[in-house]
C-alpha cells in the first residue's frame, strides 16, 4: 500500500505517514481549542456589551427620573412661592380696601378701637373701675365679660362680642346670643363696625343689643345702671329678666332710640371735627414755624455778610434755607 502526504501529496512511508497524520490531528485540535476560546471570548464580550447597554439604559432612565423629579419639585416650590406672594398681595389689597373704606366713611384706624376687645376692656375699666371686667379665654362665651359690682357683691353680668367687619352677620348675632345664654348674662351686646339695612347705630335682635363702637360706652352705662337699680330693689331672676326685656324694648324704641342714635351720630361727627381741627392747627403751626425759621435765617445771613464786608470779603449769595420739621411735644399721662 502506498502512502501520500495529506498536505503536499508526496509519497511517504507508513511510519512517516502516521506521524504526519498525528501532527495534523494535533494541529487541528489546537486550532479547534483556540477557536473555542475565541468564541467564548466573543460571547463574553457580547454579553458584557449587552450588560453595558442595559446599564446605560438604566442610568439614563434613573437620570431622566431624577431630572423629572427635580423639575416637579422646582415647579411645586415655585408654585408655593407664588401662592405665598399671592396671599401676601391679597392681604395688602384687603388692608388697602379697608383703609379706603375708612377714608370714605371719614374714619381712621385710630377711631376703630372699641370693636377690639383689648381696647374695650381698657375703656370699660376706666369708666367703671369698681366692676370686674376681663377678656374671656379663647373668645369662648363672648369676648369681654363685665360683672357689675354693687355693695361689694355681683349685681349682674353683661357680655360683649366684638366684631370688626363691614357687614353685620347673622352668625355674629347668634354667637352673641349664645354667649349670653352660656354666661347666664343679663345683657348681651354685639359691638360692631359693620352695617346693614336700616341700622343707624343701635338696635336689638334675638335678645341682644347691636351697637356701633361709638355708642357702646353709653349703652354699657345704661345697662349697668339698670342692673344696680334691680339690685337695690332686690329683684329675683324672673323679675330681673322681665325688667331687662322692658329696658331693651324701651332703649330701642323711637322714644329713646332716636336721641341715642343722634348722640352716637353727633359723637362720631364731633370726633371727625376734632381730627380735622387738629390737622388744621398742625398745618397752621407748621407754616408759622417755617416763617420764624425764614426770618431767623434772613437776619443771620445779613449779619454774616456785614461781618464779611467789614473784613474786606465779598458778601455771600442768599440761598434757599433747609428748614427743620416742626417737632411737637409728646403727650404724656401727666400733661
Amino acid at each position: 500500500m502506498k502512502y501520500k502526504c495529506p498536505l503536499c501529496g508526496s509519497p511517504l512511508t507508513e511510519s512517516h505517514f502516521h506521524k504526519v497524520i498525528k501532527l495534523q490531528e494535533k494541529k487541528e485540535n489546537t486550532q479547534k481549542g483556540e477557536l473555542g476560546k475565541l468564541k467564548k471570548q466573543a460571547a463574553a464580550a457580547q454579553a458584557a456589551a449587552t450588560a453595558a447597554k442595559r446599564k446605560e439604559r438604566e442610568i439614563r432612565a434613573k437620570t431622566k427620573q431624577k431630572v423629572d423629579t427635580a423639575k416637579k419639585e422646582a415647579t411645586l416650590a415655585e408654585r408655593s412661592k407664588t401662592e405665598i406672594r399671592d396671599k401676601r398681595m391679597m392681604a395688602k389689597i384687603k388692608k388697602l380696601e379697608e383703609e379706603k373704606k375708612m377714608l370714605e366713611k371719614g374714619t381712621s384706624p385710630q377711631e376703630i378701637g372699641l370693636a377690639d376687645e383689648q381696647v374695650l376692656v381698657k375703656r370699660l375699666r376706666e369708666e367703671f373701675p369698681g366692676d370686674k371686667i376681663e377678656r374671656t379665654e379663647g373668645g369662648r362665651g363672648g369676648d369681654v365679660l363685665h360683672e357689675v359690682i354693687f355693695d361689694k357683691e355681683a349685681a349682674g353680668c353683661i357680655i360683649y362680642e366684638c366684631k370688626h367687619t363691614d357687614k353685620i352677620a347673622a352668625a355674629h348675632i347668634n354667637q352673641t346670643s349664645l354667649a349670653k345664654k352660656t354666661r347666664n348674662a343679663d345683657y348681651g351686646i354685639l359691638v360692631t363696625t359693620g352695617t346693614r339695612k336700616r341700622f343707624a347705630g343701635l338696635e336689638q335682635d334675638s335678645g341682644i343689643f347691636i351697637v356701633s363702637q361709638s355708642g357702646v360706652l353709653t349703652l354699657a352705662r345704661i345697662c349697668r345702671d339698670s342692673l344696680i337699680t334691680m339690685a337695690k330693689h332686690q329683684l329675683d331672676a324672673a323679675a330681673k329678666e322681665a325688667a331687662a326685656k322692658r329696658l331693651m324694648d324701651y332703649v330701642t324704641s323711637p322714644v329713646c332710640k332716636t336721641p341715642l342714635e343722634e348722640a352716637i351720630s353727633n359723637t362720631e361727627r364731633a370726633h371727625k371735627n376734632l381730627l380735622n381741627e387738629m390737622k388744621q392747627h398742625k398745618k397752621t403751626w407748621e407754616e408759622r414755624y417755617e416763617l420764624y425759621q425764614t426770618i431767623r435765617y434772613d437776619v443771620s445771613h445779613v449779619q454774616n455778610n456785614l461781618t464779611r464786608v467789614l473784613g474786606g470779603h465779598d458778601p455771600l449769595k442768599l440761598e434757599k434755607p433747609k428748614f427743620e420739621p416742626l417737632a411737637l411735644p409728646l403727650q404724656t399721662s401727666q400733661s
